[in-house]
């Protein structure tokens, strides 16, 4: 894993939710309707993460959008 300064700051909020809930990145990734790689490639900022990605992946948290984005700020 690289190290979280590396990373974009919504791929860190994503990743604390992920965690948070218990998830695995392959149930996330089936519900959001990607495959592990491509959820991979996007939490590993290899894959640009657009708005349409963000509605699915909260839907897939089952979390809103905004929930995303508030989680990639500083505590």
């Amino acid at each position: 894993m690289q190290p979280a300064k590396n990373l974009d700051p919504i791929v860190i909020g994503i990743r604390k939710i992920i965690t948070e809930k218990g998830l695995l990145q392959k149930s996330v990734a089936a519900r959001a309707g990607y495959t592990e790689q491509q959820l991979s490639d996007m939490l590993n900022n290899r894959k640009i993460i657009k708005a349409c990605d963000l509605l699915q992946l909260s839907e897939a948290l089952g979390v809103e959008v905004s929930d995303l984005l508030d989680k990639c700020k500083p505590a």
